[in-house]
Formats: C-alpha cells, structure tokens, sequence
C-alpha cells in the first residue's frame, strides 16, 4: 500500500547530497548520531556504548535501592507512628488517672466515739489494709500554704507553667541514665509523680515513661493545678508504710498537718525524695540537710523572706515518732471488733457485696465511723474483765485447766452499745472469738421476764398482782421443778416473778400459747437465731434453750423495760461516711419494733424492781448503785452451766454473763452479779441520781393481798401495786366501791429495802409461811437456779 511502504529513495544520502550528515562539523559529540554503532563490524565504537549503557544501569539500581529504601523507611516510620498513636489512644488506661474525685486508693478507716463532756465526735482508733493514708482537703483548709510551697519548691518548681511535663528535664534525666551527671530535681514532675502513685505504674521500661507522661498530660488537661497538688500531697509516700501528708504529720510531730510550722513543712518536703533515707526520726542529720536546702529553695523562688528561712532553719524540730500517735492499735478491742463485723454484714447486706469485698472496703476505702462508743464506760469494763476476782481456774474432765469465762454488753435505751466485753483475761488476737457476740449460751431464768412474763402481762392474762397458781403440773411425762422445792399454791405474778418461780413462766406461756411466746421474742425482740427444737416449755419457760442467747441479745430484749417497750437493733455506730463525707451506711433513721405498749413496760419495770428491792433473788444488786433504782433478773441454767444478771438502771441496760467455755458448773453462781455490779457501780458513780420515765396510762392501786384484784372499801389487807388504766379487775371477794390513786413516792433509800416483803406473799391463802420464809431467805443468800430434768435442758 503507498502509504505505508518504505521509499529507499528518501534513505539514498546520493540522490539527497543535502541531507547528508557532516560528521566532520563542530557539533557537540552529543549531537552525534554514529550510524557506524550498529555496525559489527566497529568493535570499538561497540565497546564504547556497552560501557556507557553499564554506567547508566548502575545508576538506575542505585536510584532504584535508595528509592526503595526511603520508601520501606517511611512506611515504617508511618507503621510505628501509627502503632504509637493506636497504642496511646487504644491501649493507655487514662480512666486510672481521669478523675482524680474518684480516687480508688486505699485510704484509712478512722473510727471516732462521742466526748462524754463535750458530746462531739472525738477520734477513737484507726484501722487500715495496705496503705495507712488519711486525706486532707485543700478547699476546707486542711493543707497550709507552707506546705505547698515547700513541696513545689524542691519537686517541681515549674509546677505551675508546665503542662504535665518537663521536657527539659525530661531529657536531660534521661541523657543522665547513660552520661551519669547529677540531676538536681529528677525528670519527673509533680503530676508525673502523682500518675506513679495512683497507678503504682512503677516498672523500668521506655513504654512505663510514655504512657507516664501521657497520662500526666491527660490529667493537667482534665483537672486544675490545685486539686493535681492535693492529690500528690494526699497520696505521696512518707516512710514507715504512711502515705501523705496528714498521717506523716500525726506520726513524726503528734500534730495535725494544719497545725505545722514552717520548718516542719520542710522536713516532710525533704522526706519525698527518698523518704527511708531524710525520715526524720530515723536519720535526722540527712533530713536536716535536705530541709534546709528546701528552705533556700523556697526563698530563692520567692515563696519566703530570708528572715523566714533563718527562723525555720535555726528552730529545733521536735521529732515525736510515736505509733501511739496514729491512733492504731496492734490488737483491737471487743467493740471494735463487733464494729467491723457489723459494718461488714451491714455492707453486705445494703449494697449485695460478698464478705471479702465488704471486709476489704472496710479497711481500705477511708470510712468516717460514728461509733457509739463510750470510751469512759468501755475503760471501766475492759478494767473488771482484767480483774483477778474474776480469774477462775477449774480442770475439765481431761484434767486440762479451763479459765472462766464471761461477757458483758452495755447499751442505752435507743440500742446503741456504748461498752462491750467477750472474754475475761488479756484480748491477745482481732476478731477472735467474741463471747458477747458470738456465744450463745442458755438464759436460764433470765428469759422469763422477756418469754412470759412480759406477753402474759400485754395480754392481760396477767396483772401486777393477780394471783397465779404454783402447783405440779405434767406436759407429758415432765413437769416443771422449783428451785425451791415444792409449790406455793396460789401467790402474786409479781411474787412468782421475784422468787424465780418455775412452774408459772410454764403455765402463762401454755394460757397464751406455745408459738406465741415464740414469735414474740423472734419478731419482736430479735432473737432470730431460736429454731423449732426451742418449742418446748423447757426452753422457753425456764430457759434451757438449744440455741441460746448472747449478751448483746439480752440487754437488747431488757432494754423494753425501761424504753416505754421499744425494741431497737442493737448497733455499735450512728453513720459511716466515705472520705468525701457522703453517707454510706446510717442508722439514724432505724425505727424501733413495738414491743409492748407503753403501760405493759413501766408494770414490768416495777415488778423487775422488787427482784432488787422486795427480797428477790437479786436483792444483792441494790449496793452496787445505792442512789437510784434498779430493775434486773437473774439467771442460772441447769447444771449451772451458764450464770446471768440482766437489768438496767435509768441511764443503761446490760447483760453479764458467765461461764466456761466447755460446759461445766460455775463454782460461785453470784459471779455475773458481781460483774454486773462492779461495772455499773462504777459506770453510775458520778451520774446525778434519775428516775425511769413515767406513763399516763399506768396507775398505782391497792390492791387485796386476799385477791390479788384491785382493793376495794371493803377490802382490809391491801398493798400497793401498778396497773394499766384500761384494765383494772377489782377484787370479787369484798364489796364497795374501788379505792382511788395512790400518789407514787420513790423511795429515799432503795438499798435499804432489800430484805423487805410486802405484805401479799405472806398473806397468799396457800402459801405455808413456813415456805415463804424459806424462799425469802434463799433469795437474800442470792440463789437462784433453773432446775429441770436431764432431758430438759436440750
């Protein structure tokens, strides 16, 4: 085709002399285009282009190698920023450090009891996990300003212009881990310091610094400079296992850090560096030097004037250093162990926690404790419990010496323990076995009040002074037993309650019913733990329970008889607070359980004083408190295994209990009296004489000693009694109208009454005064036991 062949005749130099090429002309040897190259027949020429085309692919393979190289380094470098940013963004926990309000630090538990002068709050003790730290706040005033200072002068000094971190510094400490040049500061600043302290981030690697630094950044960006320097001065650490500035202050100078001069200020600033080798007590020349290295600092930086700095470095530190100081004891007390369980089940319960995590909140979690401790009245029992007229020794069946053994309970009439004990002797172990706790031990006659006599009286099956029948009755092939021996036939309820008698708390729970005197001391006295074996006249009569009861239990159930019949849980604290002052737990809101009614508890209260007063079988009790009354009932389980002596006076009830700790007979059966009465008695002796509180629905009556009904005109044997206004039955023996009120009088002196008897005992149409006189004079010697066949006491 025309188009595309070749015409030889345009390629034919010949037939175009012009368009020939001169080789010879004096164009650059670049423009030279040698046709003669792709001849074979020029090896030279050849040669020639084959090492120009040699040196032109070793250029293109360098080029090739360094592009390939910058690329693979940049795509790297990419990578490793990219993996950098992915690792700070995705994988750096800044919820550790983002909100420095929500601290999850351990911090430690400070219990406080109430001044007995002056009614405040006063701190009790200390209790503490892991870390022994209290905080401070810098917004109430807590931490001085030469504090502050202080610490900023030495630690930081660029605190307040740097974000977080001081690359300067940064750098150069870092340059120093291979150079080895002093670093006056370190590399760390205050917030870097503090992101160690809240994390415990503390290992040696490049990754620990980054993300130390990223979360210094994190928390400058989130929280003021303010509130970063009270975190670091709370959570620093101190030496000697303390952390912060408030329990180091307690330690080394018995002071609060509020309270501190300057040149104490400095001395903690200069324990922060290496707190073992500056803690002042401890190696006080080294503290002495970094503190006033300190003080220049403070005033070269301008925090202080130069006479300031000479003051405080010419004072002389007075260095306490005394565990004493912290509040911490290395083996608690009784309440404080019942405090800590308390809290811990109380934990449990409010918020579902299980037990090891309640028990760690506890020690950890900085608690404000309100306890109602009275540290007066715990002093007085914790010294009968160490007393010598109470160390008893008695060998078991295998010969082995038992120590006797006891347990008191003192509480108000609002359920708050104020003194608890668990154990004769020396307290050697915490939350040991705490026998006002955790031993439940047979009542005995104890129980009657609060089993029978109490319901009875609510019920109106009963009055102060209607007769009950004494006489052998059998459930079965078993019949309650006196401790007397015999029956009295037809005698006073407030009688058969004086004398302990047995057989009636039988036959008042049987009129009532079984499962009610049951349920009245599970529901509304608290004593849940009685199981069904304890339905039996035995056990709820008499007190021979299968479970048992604890003093804490029973001054509980006795505190109704002076309360107007309130029943409170009893309670070892008001509040607890969190470190920030928000309730945690409280009972200041906790309403009572009616018990009785109003007049049921002052009748009751009235016949438990004749226990006392009208020879009963507590007749010894009036000398411990001769200026006011008091109101109790004694216990003795069978075998006399178990002692008791529950009762109260107008300001406290209590229950004291003792025995052996493997069941066997206590040789003196008065021992609970004379704790009860040593404890009190000393407890009362400087309280202003008071009486119980009065009730407007209970009237004082004569009734017929013949009778027992309230007295008529025509009656002519009559006493005085104490009666529900809504329920009065008149005597049906003799005529004429009821007499009216009598005006109560107390009695001037009510130690002086003990032997004495009203007249109803003595005229009982049935009872032989030959008898009563016996019984009379049993009770003033002080016995009184529950007496049952072997296969009652289970």
């Amino acid at each position: 085709m025309e188009n595309n062949s070749f015409n030889n005749e345009e390629f034919n130099t010949e037939n175009n002399p012009q368009d020939n090429l001169d080789l010879s002309s004096n164009a650059g040897e670049d423009d030279v285009f040698d046709l003669s190259s792709f001849s074979s027949k020029s090896e030279q020429t050849l040669d020639s282009a084959k090492k120009g085309k040699k040196k032109k692919s070793k250029k293109e393979t360098v080029l090739k190698v360094l592009l390939t190289t910058f690329l693979i380094g940049a795509i790297t470098c990419c990578l490793v920023i990219g993996g950098f940013l992915i690792y700070i963004f995705g994988f750096i926990d800044y919820s550790m450090v983002g909100d420095l309000d929500e601290l999850s630090l351990n911090f430690t538990t400070t219990i406080y009891c109430k001044d007995s002068k002056t009614g405040e709050f006063v701190e009790y003790q200390r209790l503490h996990g892991g870390d022994n730290r209290i905080w401070i706040s810098d917004d109430d005033g807590e931490i001085p300003q030469n504090l502050k200072d202080a610490i900023v002068a030495i630690e930081d000094k660029d605190f307040r212009e740097h974000d977080g971190v001081d690359w300067g510094r940064t750098i150069s400490a870092f340059a120093n881990e291979f150079l080895h040049f002093s670093s006056k500061y370190g590399g760390s600043t205050i917030t870097q310091q503090l992101v160690k302290n809240i994390t415990d981030d503390r290992t040696q690697n490049a990754s620990r610094k980054i993300r130390e630094i990223m979360r210094a950044h994190y928390l400058e960006s989130n929280n003021s400079k303010d509130v970063i320097l009270e975190c670091y001065i709370n959570t620093v650490a101190m030496a000697n296992g303390m952390y912060g500035a408030e329990v180091a202050s307690n330690y080394y100078f018995n002071k609060s850090a509020k309270d501190l001069t300057l040149a104490e200020c400095a001395c903690l600033a200069a324990v922060i560096n290496l707190p073992e080798y500056y803690r002042p007590d401890q190696n006080p020349i080294n503290n002495k030097e970094r503190r006033e290295i300190v003080l220049s600092e403070m005033y070269s930086q301008g925090y202080i004037t130069k006479e300031e700095m000479e003051q405080a470095k010419a004072e002389e530190i007075v260095i306490v250093a005394k565990k004493e100081n912290l509040n911490e004891d290395d083996v608690y007390s009784y309440f404080v162990d019942a405090l800590i369980d308390e809290i811990v089940d109380d934990l449990v319960e409010e918020y579902g926690y299980d037990r090891a995590y309640a028990e760690n909140k506890f020690f950890n979690a900085g608690y404000q404790i309100y306890s109602t401790l009275d540290l007066n009245a715990q002093t007085i029992l914790e010294e009968a419990m160490l007393s010598d007229k109470f160390k008893v020794i008695k060998k078991d069946k295998a010969g082995k010496e038992q120590r006797l053994q006891g347990s008191m309970t003192i509480m108000d009439y609002s359920g708050h323990v104020v003194a608890i004990c668990g154990g004769f002797g020396e307290k050697t172990e915490n939350r040991g076995l705490n026998r006002a706790t955790m031993s439940f031990r047979q009542p005995g006659s104890s129980i009657k009040p609060i089993s029978a006599y109490a319901p009875a009286l609510e019920k109106n099956i009963i009055t102060y002074s209607s007769f009950v029948r004494d006489y052998r009755k059998y459930f079965g092939d078993w019949a309650p037993n006196n401790w007397y021996g015999g029956n009295w036939g037809y005698i006073p309820a407030r009688y058969a309650l004086e004398q302990s008698s047995n057989t009636i708390p039988v036959y008042l729970i049987e009129s009532m019913g079984i499962q009610n005197s049951f349920n009245f001391l599970k529901e509304k006295l608290g004593i849940t733990n009685l199981v069904e074996q304890d339905m039996n006249y035995a056990s709820l009569g008499m007190g021979g329970t299968y479970t048992g009861l604890t003093t804490m239990q029973s001054a509980a159930a006795f505190a109704i008889f002076g309360n107007g019949g309130k029943y409170y849980k009893p309670t070892t604290y008001y509040e607890v607070r969190d470190q920030k002052g928000e309730v945690v737990l409280t009972n200041a809101e906790y309403k009572p359980v009616p018990a009785i009614s109003e007049d049921t508890a002052t009748i009751m209260n009235h016949m438990l004083q004749n226990v006392v007063y009208n020879g009963g079988t507590g007749a010894v009790m009036a000398q411990y408190v001769p200026h006011m009354r008091i109101f109790a009932k004694t216990g003795t389980a069978d075998q006399a295994n178990d002692v008791w002596l529950s009762g109260g006076t107008p300001y406290y009830v209590a229950s004291a209990w003792c025995g052996f700790d493997e069941l066997m007979e206590v040789p003196n059966a008065s021992m609970a009296k004379m704790l009860w009465g040593t404890v009190m008695s000393k407890l009362h002796s400087k309280l202003p004489s008071k009486s119980y509180a009065t009730s407007e629905f209970v009237t004082t009556r004569y009734y017929c000693t013949e009778t027992g009904g309230v007295a008529t005109t025509g009656c002519t044997s009559k006493s005085i009694g104490y009666y529900k206004t809504s329920y009065m039955p008149a005597c049906t023996k003799h005529s004429g109208a009821i007499l009216d009120a009598v005006k109560y009088t107390k009695p001037s002196n009510p130690s002086a009454n003990t032997s004495s008897k009203t007249s109803s005992a003595a005229s009982s149409s049935t009872a032989t005064s030959s008898a009563t006189s016996s019984a009379t004079s049993s009770a003033a010697q002080g016995t009184d036991s529950t007496t049952t066949s072997s296969q009652d006491a289970a």
